[in-house]
C-alpha cells in the first residue's frame, strides 16, 4: 500500500510527506523499493522469502523499517549528503555491520557515500533514520562532529538503553500515525517536531565519551534570561513549534544548560514547558467561537501534535478536561444569549 499526500492547505502549513507499507516475496525486489540506495539484497537461508518495508519520507527526513523471515546480506553504498542511523527493533541473534556485531543496546551509523555490508539473521526487524548533514551540524553539532571523524572506524556505537527505548517508542508512533492518519504528518510543524525529537533522542543515546558535554557555571540571572528568550522564540512562530534543539541552536547554549535553566527558574523541563505553550495555543483555538470549523484534529495538527492519543492525554492532564469538551463549550456559547456567554462552568473531568 502506497500513499502520497495532496496539499489542500497553504504551503507554509503543509509539506510533502510520503508514507508507504509494502510486502515482498523476493529480496531483490525489496532492495529495488529503496531508491537512492546503491545496494544488493541476497537471501542466504533456504525457504520461501517474506519481508515487509514501511517508509515515511519528507524533505528533511527519511525513515524506513524492514523485517525479514530469512537470513539476508545487504551490501552497497549509502546515499551521499546524509548520515544514516539504524537500530535493531528485534533480532533473534546479533546483526553485524562491517564485521562488527551489533548488540541490542547499540546504534549503527553510516556516513554518506560509505560502502557497507550488513548481515541480518532470520526474523530481524530494524529501523533506519537518514538525516541531512547540514541539519545534523546545525541542530546537534556535538553529535555530528564525532560521527564525521569516525569515518573508517567502527560503525557501531554503544547507546544508553533508556534513550534507545524512547527512540524505538517514538519511531513506532511515527509509523503508526503515518498509516492511520497520514494527513497529520503533512503539517510542516509536525515534520520538524518529529525530526528534532529523533535527533534529541539520538544525541541522548550516544551521550558519552566524545559526545559528552562540559559543565559551566552560570548566574541565576543568566538562567532567567535563557527561559525568557526561549519563551519569546516559542511564541514568535505560532504555526511552527519550536523544539529544544532549535532553542539550543538559536540561543547558542548546550542542552544541559537549557535543561538546568528551566529546572532552576520554572521547575520543569524545556520539553514540558514547550508542550504546555503549545497546548495552551490549541486551547485558545478551540475556545474561539468565531472559528466554528476548527476541530480538535486541525487545532492539534497546527501546533505540532501528530499523535492524537498522546495529545488528548496531555491536554486532559494540563487542563482537567478533554479537548472535545473544550470545543463543545465554545460551540455552545455561539447559541447562548450574549449576556450568558462565558458564564458556563468547566465540565467535570470525569465526564
Amino acid at each position: 500500500m502506497d500513499r502520497e499526500q495532496a496539499d489542500s492547505t497553504p504551503t507554509h502549513r503543509r509539506k510533502q510527506m510520503i508514507a508507504a507499507a509494502r510486502c515482498f516475496d523476493d529480496a531483490h525486489l525489496h532492495a529495488e523499493a529503496l531508491p537512492g540506495w546503491e545496494q544488493l539484497y541476497s537471501q542466504i537461508s533456504g525457504g520461501r522469502f517474506r519481508s515487509t518495508l514501511s517508509r515515511v519520507r519528507t524533505a528533511r527526513l527519511d525513515i524506513f523499517r524492514e523485517s525479514f523471515n530469512q537470513r539476508v546480506v545487504q551490501q552497497g553504498r549509502a546515499p551521499g549528503g546524509m548520515i544514516h542511523f539504524a537500530l535493531p527493533i528485534r533480532a533473534p541473534s546479533p546483526l553485524s555491520l562491517q564485521g562488527v556485531a551489533v548488540p541490542d543496546d547499540a546504534l549503527m551509523a553510516l556516513r554518506g557515500g560509505e560502502d557497507f555490508v550488513l548481515h541480518l539473521p532470520p526474523g530481524a526487524d530494524s529501523v533506519q533514520v537518514s538525516v541531512p548533514y547540514e541539519d545534523l551540524a546545525e541542530l546537534t553539532p556535538a553529535l555530528c562532529r564525532p560521527l564525521r571523524e569516525a569515518r573508517g572506524k567502527t560503525p557501531v556505537f554503544p547507546a544508553r538503553p533508556a534513550a534507545l527505548a524512547a527512540l524505538r517508542a517514538l519511531l513506532n508512533g511515527v509509523f503508526e500515525q503515518a498509516l492511520l492518519d497520514p494527513a497529520l504528518l503533512s503539517y510542516a510543524g509536525n515534520q520538524k517536531v518529529i525530526q528534532h525529537q529523533l535527533l534529541s533522542l539520538l544525541q541522548d543515546a550516544l551521550a558519552d565519551g566524545a559526545l559528552g558535554e562540559r559543565r559551566g557555571n552560570l548566574t541565576f540571572a543568566t538562567h532567567c534570561d535563557i527561559v525568557r528568550r526561549s519563551q519569546a522564540l516559542a511564541l514568535a512562530k505560532p504555526d511552527e513549534p519550536v523544539t529544544v534543539l532549535e532553542l539550543c541552536s538559536r540561543l547558542r547554549v548546550s542542552r544541559r544548560t537549557l535543561q538546568n535553566s528551566f529546572q532552576l527558574v520554572a521547575d520543569t523541563t524545556p520539553v514540558d514547558y514547550l508542550r504546555s505553550i503549545r497546548l495552551n495555543a490549541v486551547r485558545r483555538m478551540l475556545l474561539n467561537p468565531a472559528r466554528p470549523g476548527h476541530g480538535v484534529r486541525d487545532a492539534a495538527g497546527a501546533w505540532g501534535f501528530y499523535h492524537l492519543g498522546h495529545f488528548a492525554a496531555d491536554y486532559r492532564k494540563l487542563f482537567g478536561e478533554a479537548p472535545s469538551h473544550t470545543r463543545g463549550r465554545a460551540l455552545a456559547h455561539l447559541d447562548a444569549p450574549p449576556g450568558a456567554r462565558g458564564l458556563e462552568p468547566v465540565n467535570d473531568p470525569a465526564d
